[in-house]
């Protein structure tokens, strides 16, 4: 056989074994469901550690453990329906929590940004759904978040002129703003009828001191995935959600194939208590033979815990 010929051969078999290479690798095989190896971390956070919650004794309740506005530099607004003696009374009431938490305070703002309203009559604010009213004081605007609840709004109405020279009931319902339900202490602000004699109770000062000492931060994690693996392609459904206090901002969806990162996704921004969800299709992975696959979540924002921005999977059955 000439030369040539043998050549000619070996280029044709060479080229053969390098196309059944490239079919075997790229050609989609039969579906394979991925399993997740680190199920755990698919719930919802319902916690950092043991040393950022605040532990709520008994006597002491709030609507839901834990709420809490998202900023310690509160803002209010006192309706003008208010006489002298009530916005008096009010700012007063506002300085104490201010001067005993030390870590909270309170500026007058516009009645569209305001976090807290303050009005003096039945008819000062419509009766919204969802409200967390106890009295005439409370939450009315909330994202029950699963580590610490959203206080977005608050409202307080004063009815009648107090005659104590303290501020007892404007107290009572600010605190109610901050979550506190009734106490069953007479001598407390938080007793469900009012005494001159009573005082704020030490232990919801402590309270909103390690509360708001905590930083506002995003929370991301994966709230639900689907996969699936067909030869060298893999097809995925993810769901995101943030459960943080504050807004999570230029999220990534990273994937990586046995260590390698074979792509990225912008998922864009997520406000507290939004989630987001998309499909893919035919990514490829680095080989056919591909068992490890590794997503991971990137976001510029301060979380508190980023374990659960992992998910691991594997293809072995």
């Amino acid at each position: 056989m000439r030369l040539s010929n043998i050549l000619f051969l070996l280029v044709l078999l060479s080229a053969i074994s390098l196309a059944s290479l490239y079919l075997y690798q790229n050609i989609p095989g039969e579906e394979i469901e991925l399993k997740i190896t680190n199920f755990d971390i698919i719930t919802p956070p319902h916690k950092v550690s043991e040393n950022t919650l605040v532990n709520v004794s008994g006597d002491l309740v709030q609507f839901f453990p834990n709420m809490r506005f998202n900023h310690n530099n509160l803002t209010f607004f006192i309706n003008s329906e208010c006489s002298e003696q009530k916005k008096e009374r009010m700012e007063t009431a506002f300085s104490i929590i201010t001067q005993e938490t030390e870590i909270v305070s309170f500026t007058s703002d516009s009645e569209e940004n305001a976090d807290i309203l303050v009005g003096c009559s039945f008819d000062s604010y419509e009766t919204e759904k969802n409200v967390f009213i106890a009295g005439e004081g409370g939450p009315t605007k909330i994202i029950n978040l699963s580590i610490y609840p959203l206080i977005l709004r608050g409202k307080v109405i004063l009815y009648n002129e107090s005659s104590c020279d303290y501020p007892i009931t404007e107290l009572h319902e600010l605190f109610h703003v901050f979550g506190f339900d009734h106490i069953n202490d007479s001598e407390t602000i938080m007793y469900p009828y009012s005494e001159c004699n009573q005082r704020i109770n030490p232990e919801m000062i402590e309270n909103i001191k390690e509360l708001y000492s905590i930083s506002a931060l995003a929370e991301i994690y994966f709230e639900n995935i689907t996969a699936s693996k067909k030869g060298v392609y893999l097809d995925f459904n993810v769901m995101v959600r943030n459960e943080g206090l504050i807004e999570a901002k230029n999220i990534t969806l990273e994937v990586y194939s046995e260590e390698n990162k074979i792509d990225s996704f912008n998922l864009g921004n997520l406000n507290s208590g939004e989630g987001t969800g998309f499909d893919v299709k035919n990514l490829k992975l680095s080989s056919k033979n591909a068992e490890n696959i590794k997503m991971i979540i990137v976001t510029e924002t301060g979380e508190y815990n980023l374990e659960n921005n992992i998910l691991e999977l594997n293809v072995k059955e």
